[in-house]
């Protein structure tokens, strides 16, 4: 079915397109009198609407709540990455105190050692390094983690912007009208999805609606991803593992070094 002519329809409830997440038409159909259906003018999907306009409230909530479970799906991954950032601050100062306790360990045995057993100095090394890997390992993580969060997600987690000057933000998930508020988010009353408010949405309006049809485009085309939201939980592991092995190797170095300098001084 092709739209014949579109129509305004004033029911408040976001019309999203199910498949690309484009704002839809409402338009009037061909089969018969008062007929009206929804079309998107980038995936071309029409679906019909029931007759009655309760129904069509009903039916286009319904929608918005099977849109609320996918989008809860696919950020499911950042659940995981809110409770280690709010356990961030207490697990570096348990982490920290161990590694410094350990540490204190090493060097008060190594200092027995260069007296009594100086060739078995050399064997704490590893271990030593190793503690302060780790230690490395955990601050390197969290920094790549809060970069990829705050370079893939974020944007990702922005309102979007007026479609028109002087009208609403509107929701990065249904395009539903946000209420104005004063805070760095607000949840938008049709999905409950969170909205990020930043100087960006009005600073950058332009770019961000052209891009809003760019990702539109995408989801069309079934080319569009959501790996974004596992972005920061790869870049932990990854900047943890290259952090932790680069700090385990210059402290290793510098141990040696600084046991070859009290050797030859000795």
């Amino acid at each position: 079915m092709q739209p014949q002519a579109s129509s305004p329809w004033n029911h408040g409830v976001p019309m999203p397109c199910s498949k690309c997440g484009a704002p839809m038409q409402l338009v009037y159909g061909q089969a018969g009198y008062g007929s009206v259906a929804l079309f998107c003018g980038y995936c071309h999907r029409n679906e019909a609407l029931p007759p009655d306009a309760t129904e069509r409230v009903r039916y286009l909530q319904h929608r918005l709540g099977l849109l609320k479970q996918v989008r809860e799906s696919d950020e499911a991954p950042l659940k995981s990455i809110a409770t280690f950032r709010r356990g961030w601050i207490p697990a570096l100062v348990f982490l920290g105190l161990i590694t410094a306790h350990s540490v204190h360990q090493y060097v008060t045995l190594m200092g027995s050692l260069q007296t009594t057993a100086p060739e078995a100095v050399g064997q704490l090394v590893t271990p030593l390094a190793f503690q302060m890997g780790i230690l490395g390992g955990y601050l390197f993580g969290y920094l790549g983690m809060s970069v990829a969060y705050r370079r893939a997600v974020r944007p990702l987690l922005r309102a979007k912007p007026p479609a028109a000057a002087g009208v609403a933000l509107r929701c990065r998930s249904c395009g539903g009208d946000l209420p104005s508020v004063r805070a760095p988010h607000v949840v938008c009353g049709y999905c409950y999805a969170h909205n990020l408010l930043d100087a960006q949405v009005t600073q950058r309006a332009s770019q961000l609606l052209h891009d809003e049809i760019a990702a539109y485009q995408a989801r069309a085309h079934d080319v569009y991803s959501t790996d974004a939201f596992r972005a920061p939980t790869k870049a932990f592991y990854r900047w943890g593992v290259v952090g932790g092995l680069a700090v385990a190797l210059l402290v290793a170095v510098a141990v040696r070094l600084i046991l070859a300098v009290l050797a030859l001084g000795g």
